[in-house]
């Protein structure tokens, strides 16, 4: 006969014994239970710490994005801040180039700028969220704008401070003030008979009638490129104030410069004199800007002081 596997359960109360047959089916259900039991509670352990493992990224993604959030807020603060200070900035500038006379920036080239960083996220930032992305992108194209025209800016300021100094400069060269400090108009510039020759020619200055031995001012700064005698002119000094501009001192007494000195504005050159072709104590005074004559009378500037 075929041996069937028993299991014997013995009874210590009553000394019965209980036999029960097992088959080769009831083993493999048995068996068939517990394997499906197992891959159950794995499936089930493996879903938790799935799921476990999803939230904490999830939740760690959340607070991310958060100061992620946090931050674009911050640069977006920043951004209309600095826009507000180039917006002054640029108001400045068109203030500062009316008051030199020099032509504003045109609003196009503002827009434009000269040239900027190219807007790329680059490969470190990788964002799932499309708006979260264009907004990045969006306030790169801000920043790159603003770098563009802070650069346009910084080199306005450069050649507005060229302007400035050059201006300044100039105008040390400028003959703003009378050579002669209380001295009477006697001739003007333009044609006129001449005193002596008795003759209409053009006269190229103007004759300040003073006493002898009066006290002549350079109006500008300058070298000095003659003194000595010269013809009519009697004693005479000429000053080279840069820019295109000289200026002429006829009939003088005495001279205190020599030529190549450099004098500055409101120094003492000389003293009036009656020398060369003269009738009366005078200073002719002489202005050539780019080496013609001009009227003196459009440059001096009354109630200066004079430095002794």
């Amino acid at each position: 006969m075929r041996k069937i596997p028993q299991i014997i359960i013995a009874d210590p109360t009553s000394s019965k014994i209980k036999q029960i047959n097992i088959s080769p089916q009831k083993i493999f259900l048995v068996l068939f239970i517990g394997f499906l039991t197992i891959v159950f509670a794995v499936k089930f352990s493996v879903d938790i710490i799935i799921k476990l493992n999803h939230n904490s990224t999830i939740a760690r993604l959340e607070k991310k994005n958060a100061i992620l959030e946090e931050q674009l807020a911050q640069m977006s603060n920043r951004i209309n801040s600095i826009r507000e200070k180039l917006n002054q900035i640029e108001n400045l500038d068109d203030k500062i180039r009316s008051t030199l006379d020099v032509p504003l920036l045109d609003e196009d080239v503002r827009k434009v700028g000269i040239g900027g960083s190219e807007i790329s996220l680059g490969s470190s930032i990788d964002l799932d969220d499309p708006q979260l992305r264009a907004t990045i992108i969006d306030y790169q194209s801000v920043l790159a704008r603003l770098e563009r025209e802070i650069k346009l800016e910084t080199e306005s300021y450069k050649k507005l401070l060229a302007t400035v100094e050059r201006k300044e400069d100039s105008l040390r060269y400028l003959p703003a003030i009378k050579p002669v400090q209380n001295g009477r108009i006697t001739d003007r510039f333009g044609r006129r008979l001449h005193p002596i020759l008795k003759i209409y020619r053009f006269h190229y200055g103007i004759d300040f009638a003073a006493n002898r031995g009066t006290p002549v001012y350079a109006p500008a700064d300058g070298y000095v490129t003659f003194t000595g005698r010269k013809g009519g002119f009697g004693l005479f000094i000429s000053i080279n104030h840069k820019y295109g501009y000289e200026t002429y001192y006829g009939h003088l007494q005495k001279i205190y410069v020599r030529r190549g000195q450099f004098v500055k504005r409101g120094e003492k050159i000389g003293e009036v004199g009656n020398t060369g072709l003269s009738t009366n104590p005078h200073l002719h005074y002489e202005v050539h800007y780019k080496g013609k004559p001009v009227d003196p009378s459009q440059f001096y500037f009354d109630h200066i002081v004079y430095n002794e």
